[in-house]
């Protein structure tokens, strides 16, 4: 894992969380953030994805993809990310 980051939660609770990989899609003005909170699922670590704005040095806002057609994109986006990732 690369980051920590402190993040504000959809309820403005802030709390930290481990950065995987910061992205952009051309067609959206938005940068994405892949991210866990290294909780698991059956033996997986559950992986979150969210719109992210940066509100001071150290501390972001996460967003949610509310977009269809973003959230589609946003999927083949991580697939690729993923495949890069577990390549290196």
């Amino acid at each position: 894992m690369h980051n920590k980051i402190k993040v504000y939660n959809e309820n403005g609770i802030l709390e930290e969380v481990e950065v995987i990989d910061f992205f952009q899609l051309e067609e959206y003005n938005h940068e994405y953030v892949l991210y866990t909170k290294n909780e698991e699922v059956d033996n997986n670590i559950v992986i979150y994805v969210s719109i992210v704005n940066q509100i001071s040095n150290d501390e972001y806002q996460f967003e949610a993809i509310t977009d269809p057609k973003e959230e589609k994109k946003v999927d083949e986006m991580i697939d690729k990310e993923i495949d890069l990732l577990t390549n290196e």
